[in-house]
């Protein structure tokens, strides 16, 4: 797949394979999702749920969102891409082709439903995807985003509101970040290099941290960005509701997959300024981090988790979706 099509600059982080219309709102996508990943792979769980990464299944889906909207909708190649808000629901089936000891690389299905088309000035301003996941002819489940499309002239005009200029790129010396970046393990990674946690702190009702922005790291800011993408923050929540979940007794990150996840955005993340993260618990949403920036709330990412199976054996009926981000905690 043409990288630029996908808004990828590095070869090792594009995923989609192919993508071919079957219907005015319907198509399909395919991607290889490889068995050893510099970032998604880098992880304390099990090798099978490593090779099926949920945040490396969205990044496909991103991909093929942003494939299609180049290729059957017309959005020009200058146009910059708002996600508002996306979410997943996977259903915790493992395939059983990926339970071998060292799985190859494999193709997963993307079948895609496009939805609340808008229009503004004669040209396509937002639209809605649905995605269906398949690997092995398992349903791994779906994701769903909307994204709206701003011409490039009107996103530089917006981004400079209330600014001297343009805002920093990723690639340009940032503040440096302050704080003690947190051990690799108490969020389920094996190297610093993929934390996103800064002096995170446990409490009996919240956990807080700040955010890492991790400029230098390829696959979270795979091109020179002018804000922090919805990508990295998902992953951040993800890490702190891994943290919280644990330190508020339940399974440690090599023990839990995330199975759910809703993200709204309302403000972009800057990149000259902290960004504070605060995990709660919510009975009926699993742990809700909400990420704020110079006092004001920009996002709320409700994360899902759930335990592994006891006896770590897993085949196609294996179902890994019973949530323990609701748990009682012991001691509270």
């Amino acid at each position: 797949m043409d990288r630029t099509l996908i808004h990828r600059h590095h070869l090792t982080e594009v995923f989609l394979t192919d993508i071919e219309r079957t219907g005015e709102d319907t198509f399909v996508a395919a991607a290889l999702l490889p068995a050893v990943h510099s970032h998604y792979t880098s992880q304390t769980a099990q090798a099978v749920l490593r090779h099926l990464d949920p945040m490396l299944l969205l990044e496909c889906c991103r991909q093929a969102e942003t494939a299609a909207a180049h290729l059957h909708h017309g959005v020009e190649r200058d146009t910059s891409f708002v996600l508002r808000h996306w979410s997943m629901e996977l259903s915790g089936k493992v395939p059983g082709s990926l339970s071998q000891p060292a799985p190859l690389s494999t193709e997963l299905v993307m079948t895609a439903v496009t939805h609340d088309t808008r229009h503004r000035a004669g040209r396509l301003s937002g639209l809605g995807y649905t995605f269906t996941l398949w690997a092995s002819g398992v349903r791994l489940g779906e994701v769903r985003m909307d994204v709206g499309y701003v011409a490039g002239a009107a996103y530089r005009v917006m981004r400079r509101r209330g600014r001297t200029g343009p805002p920093p790129s990723s690639d340009s010396p940032l503040p440096a970040a302050r704080g003690a970046a947190v051990d690799p393990a108490l969020v389920g990674r094996l190297h610093t290099k993929d934390t996103l946690l800064l002096d995170a702190v446990a409490g009996p009702a919240a956990c807080t941290a700040a955010l890492r922005v991790a400029a230098d790291n390829p696959s979270l800011f795979d091109h020179p960005q002018d804000h922090v993408p919805g990508m990295v923050l998902v992953e951040a929540a993800r890490q702190l509701a891994a943290f919280a979940v644990a330190q508020w007794d339940g399974p440690s990150p090599d023990r839990t997959v995330m199975v759910g996840m809703r993200a709204a955005f309302s403000a972009y993340a800057e990149l000259d300024a902290p960004v504070t993260m605060t995990a709660s618990r919510q009975r009926e949403r699993g742990v809700e981090v909400t990420f704020a920036q110079n006092g004001a709330a920009i996002s709320q990412v409700q994360i899902q988790l759930a335990p592994l199976p006891a006896d770590g054996e897993f085949d196609e009926r294996t179902d890994v979706a019973g949530t323990v981000a609701t748990a009682p905690v012991r001691g509270r």
